[in-house]
């Protein structure tokens, strides 16, 4: 069964690949929020179901994935380290008082962030981002756009965000999608 899963595995990421080449950011616009969760279920299950689980990140505010007891530092290098720390912004690199502190008040926004480098320092090529906080701003929202963008540019990787900001996908009309993209049906074609 080893074989056919892993057989499975490289049809499904060579769909992913035809989809989110070149490596970088992309959208996906979703009238409202169960729509875009209903998505971000949708999509894990079909990396879990086409063994893909390996190349990918979420990036979730529901289940950060954020162990308390550990350091801010600990729970980005989590998952190893395949990528060198400098990916991570110089600002962030340097605020060690930050990353050596614990993880148990961190404010939404900072959650994004070490999930973010959690999956970048992984060495996973696709990031699924489930939309950002309502009460993250404008300015914080570009902010961590803008971090994001050098980060994936630096690593080569993908980061999805599934979206309910039309203003987004209007930003960014060559890598997005009003309408979802089928995972499943981008593997069997």
């Amino acid at each position: 069964m080893a074989i056919f899963q892993s057989q499975k595995s490289k049809h499904f990421e060579a769909a992913l690949t035809n989809l989110f080449t070149p490596a970088g950011m992309y959208y996906i616009h979703f009238a409202d929020a169960q729509a875009l969760a209903k998505c971000f279920d949708t999509y894990a299950q079909a990396f879990i179901k086409n063994g893909a689980t390996k190349n990918m990140a979420m990036i979730s505010q529901k289940d950060a994935g954020i162990v308390p007891y550990l350091t801010v530092r600990s729970n980005i290098l989590i998952n190893g380290q395949h990528r060198p720390f400098a990916l991570i912004p110089e600002a962030l690199r340097k605020d060690t008082l930050f990353l050596d502190g614990d993880a148990t008040q961190l404010s939404p926004a900072q959650s994004l962030y070490i999930q973010l480098f959690r999956g970048l320092m992984a060495g996973r090529q696709f990031l699924l981002m489930q939309d950002f906080p309502e009460n993250m701003g404008a300015q914080e929202t570009r902010l961590f756009l803008n971090s994001a963008q050098e980060a994936v540019a630096a690593s080569g990787a993908s980061l999805i965000i599934l979206t309910t900001d039309m203003g987004l996908i209007q930003a960014n009309p060559h890598t997005s999608w009003q309408v979802a993209p089928r995972l499943d049906d981008a593997a069997t074609a």
